[in-house]
């Protein structure tokens, strides 16, 4: 049984909010409106302290359009596939901070500076890492997630710093690592995105059947969008499936490692 599950609501169609300044407008993406939590081990991400809850008036987890999360979790699968060294493997639940770390002594924020630090000597550095994590900026505070795989396992990160005023974080578990075998974790995405498209079958359904009174909804668009996105999905779906030798691009990762160890020993006051 895996320890690693997304999971997720949807609102009833005729209780999601439309877009538009006259809330005059609904959309496959706004049918997508729901709850997500995922499941790690013993903890989850996207769930709210109590503290967040009794300030704000929120919701337990994520309340946001699953559309944003499935966009940005499959952008990285094309990466993810690409095992990443042992070496890093093993510094991911402290790279970002290191990274940070030696940005800061580095890069002043000028012209030059984003140059120097797009070019081939800098690049590696961070490159492998940024590739496998995704934001969550459109929620408060989001926690940037990642996924790493090396060999048989992946890793998963997530990490947000974010607090209330009275300096308690606003999510119940705001950073976290947690490993699991790669065959398992790709399975336990495949049974969401299954479910997923069980549920907006589902509500597309009832909004084309729906009477949307003023509210504008393109029903023929909406039919067709739902199948488009299953495909894309799909699509994305199926790199995590790819043996990795058939991927191309990748990463240097005897140099990415030496510019790690380079990192490391300037943060430490080396030369």
């Amino acid at each position: 049984m895996s320890g690693f599950k997304i999971n997720f609501s949807l609102k009833p169609p005729e209780k999601i909010v439309p877009f538009g300044k006259n809330r005059d407008h609904i959309s496959w993406f706004g049918l997508t409106d729901g709850e997500l939590w995922i499941e790690v081990g013993e903890r989850t991400i996207y769930e709210y302290s109590d503290a967040a809850v009794r300030e704000w008036g929120w919701v337990r987890y994520n309340d946001y359009y699953l559309s944003r999360f499935l966009e940005d979790f499959s952008e990285i699968f094309g990466a993810l596939c690409e095992p990443v060294s042992k070496r890093l493997y093993d510094v991911v639940g402290s790279f970002a901070a290191d990274a940070d770390e030696w940005l800061g002594q580095h890069y002043d924020g000028s012209d030059e500076d984003f140059f120097r630090f797009e070019d081939e000597e800098y690049f590696p550095l961070t490159e492998w890492f940024y590739r496998r994590v995704f934001d969550s900026g459109h929620l408060t505070g989001g926690p940037f997630i990642g996924c790493f795989r090396c060999g048989d396992n992946v890793k998963i990160y997530w990490e947000s710093d974010y607090k209330l005023e009275n300096g308690e974080s606003i999510w119940k578990y705001p950073s976290g690592i947690y490993e699991l075998p790669y065959a398992e974790f790709t399975e336990s995405v495949r049974g969401f995105l299954e479910e997923f498209y069980k549920e907006m079958d589902a509500q597309t359904e009832l909004a084309l059947q729906m009477d949307w009174g003023e509210v504008e909804l393109d029903k023929d668009y909406l039919a067709r969008e739902n199948v488009e996105r299953k495909s894309c999905f799909d699509s994305r779906l199926g790199l995590l499936f790819q043996p990795p030798s058939d991927r191309t691009g990748a990463a240097d990762w005897n140099r990415a490692e030496a510019l790690y160890d380079k990192m490391k020993s300037e943060i430490n006051g080396g030369i």
